[in-house]
């Protein structure tokens, strides 16, 4: 007997993989292209926390880059109609990190690069706070400024709402240098920047990234710096941790965290009361040549000491970390392969003594980038990513939390009839025949790749089990269940509103 396909307009569908990928920003203009997003997490209910989004967004026509923001209140099902816009450049405003206090505010500090009337280029790290969720922000602070360049900046809170502050700048010395600042105003006002590192070199330090270690409340800083090698004269990238036990104002010295025999790059950090995580890539050797391995290292408490270097996969490189309420540590990794970058998820429950298989996050096969990752108190993770053909980024975002991947219950946003799939005789048919505005912008942009596919079709776990392209699809093959229906984006361009449920019977 052949297979009977029935839809229903909405249902909840229970998933523990990451379910279908849902489009953050709301920027349609074709000559327009979103990168470097950040992603952070409010107080409120467990499995539901309030999840923000800052991104920077360039605009080809005039060459000038802003600072955007994104929330979403039901786990990432939905985000706002309009992207919240923090700070246009003059030209450049750009590289936008995120993070909340227990107060729920939330801070977005960004690099801002404008040309003075002599041509003069300054660049500043400013920070702007929002206590309402984002509806409105105060007047950006300026933390630090310089008119040899700035980079790498990353912000955290501590249990009694101060901000640090990190990044790479030119200061005392030769070459770049790890620099923090601290606020303890809820980011009106900031302190004299003080040095993190401890090179003596003179070549440059870079990528650092910060965290505050709680119950201790010690500032924690991770960075690539360079090590000169005796035995061998050369030096190379190593990834060093420091840390602050007076509130920013003094680090102790650095602490070499890889054993690479090359270069060390793109450590972070994230830390419990009791356990220290870090994670950095570099390149070592293998039975197969030199290659990529990204690997963490745990600091314990009690017995004061660094576990040995842990391998969380090769080949994979700048996993972002995040720490969820029930010990399990979280990361958000990349992969180049085939020409292209795709987003990867993988976890540790044992403090980074070892890790999951990674899991494939993004549903396209087009190039990912910037993928940044947070957690709640109930172990879900949250996954926001750029994607896009040839440079077009948009942000995108997934998770693994049931509430946020369920179907949603409304049909206001449906399309009109006749332009949603239908079954006939075991054959699956999808509208859309590749001439959307959305599909026409893909296709514009990346014409060496094939327009992106307008749905997936996924069974009760979540897992993707057939892409469907417009037209007719045949689903005679399927077993007989429940599956999911998911469009990345209508045909307009603009993120679907829902699942359709198939109910697969014999």
């Amino acid at each position: 007997m052949k297979p009977i396909l029935l839809l229903l307009a909405s249902a909840t569908a229970v998933v523990a993989r990451f379910g279908p990928n849902v489009r953050v920003d709301r920027n349609y203009q074709s000559e327009y292209a979103c990168g470097y997003c950040a992603i952070a997490l409010g107080p409120g209910a467990p499995s539901s926390p309030p999840i923000y989004v800052a991104f920077h967004g360039e605009g080809w026509l005039d060459s000038r880059t802003a600072v955007w923001f994104q929330k979403s209140l039901d786990g990432g099902r939905t985000w706002l109609p309009d992207d919240l816009l923090i700070q246009r450049g003059e030209p450049w405003a750009f590289e936008p990190d995120i993070t909340t206090d227990s107060e729920g505010n939330v801070y977005v500090e960004y690099l801002d690069e404008y040309i003075d009337t002599l041509g003069g280029r300054h660049y500043l790290i400013t920070c702007v706070r929002a206590s309402d969720g984002g509806a409105t922000w105060t007047t950006p602070a300026r933390i630090d400024s310089s008119s040899v360049g700035i980079g790498s900046v990353r912000i955290a809170a501590d249990s009694a709402g101060n901000l640090l502050c990190a990044w790479n700048g030119y200061g005392s010395g030769s070459g770049l240098h790890i620099w923090s600042s601290v606020s303890t105003d809820r980011g009106a006002t900031w302190s004299k920047k003080v040095r993190v590192d401890d090179d003596t070199t003179g070549y440059d330090c870079g990528n650092a990234d910060v965290f505050v270690q709680p119950g201790t409340n010690h500032y924690l800083v991770v960075a690539e710096v360079p090590r000169w090698f005796e035995v061998t004269p050369h030096f190379r990238y190593c990834a060093y941790f420091y840390r602050s036990t007076d509130r920013g104002l003094t680090f102790q010295p650095g602490v070499q965290l890889d054993t690479f025999d090359w270069t060390a790059f793109s450590p972070h950090v994230i830390a419990d009361k009791d356990h220290i995580i870090c994670d950095y890539t570099g390149t070592g050797e293998s039975l197969s040549g030199y290659q990529n391995f990204t690997e963490s290292r745990t600091y314990y408490s009690g017995p004061d000491t660094w576990g040995g270097p842990v391998a969380i996969h090769s080949s994979y490189y700048d996993a972002r970390l995040a720490l969820s309420g029930d010990g399990r540590v979280h990361t958000a990794l990349q992969m180049y392969t085939m020409g292209r970058c795709n987003a990867y998820y993988t976890s540790s429950s044992d403090h980074g003594a070892s890790w999951s298989d990674p899991e494939l996050v993004n549903e396209d096969t087009v190039s990912t980038g910037f993928a940044d990752i947070g957690a709640d108190s109930d172990g879900h993770a949250y996954v926001v990513w750029a994607q896009g053909p040839s440079g077009c980024f948009r942000i995108w975002f997934a998770t693994n939390n049931p509430a946020g991947i369920a179907e949603g219950t409304s049909n206001a946003e449906l399309r009109a009839p006749n332009s949603g799939p239908t079954v006939v005789r075991g054959v699956l048919v999808l509208g859309g025949n590749g001439d959307s505005p959305s599909e026409r912008e893909d296709a514009r942009y990346s014409p060496h790749f094939p327009v992106m596919s307008r749905a997936s079709l996924l069974d009760i776990s979540g897992r993707r089990v057939m892409e469907l392209r417009p037209g007719a699809n045949d689903v005679r093959a399927l077993a007989p269940g429940v599956y999911f229906i998911r469009r990345p984006e209508t045909e307009d361009g603009r993120p679907a509103a829902a699942i359709r449920k198939i109910v697969v019977a014999r």
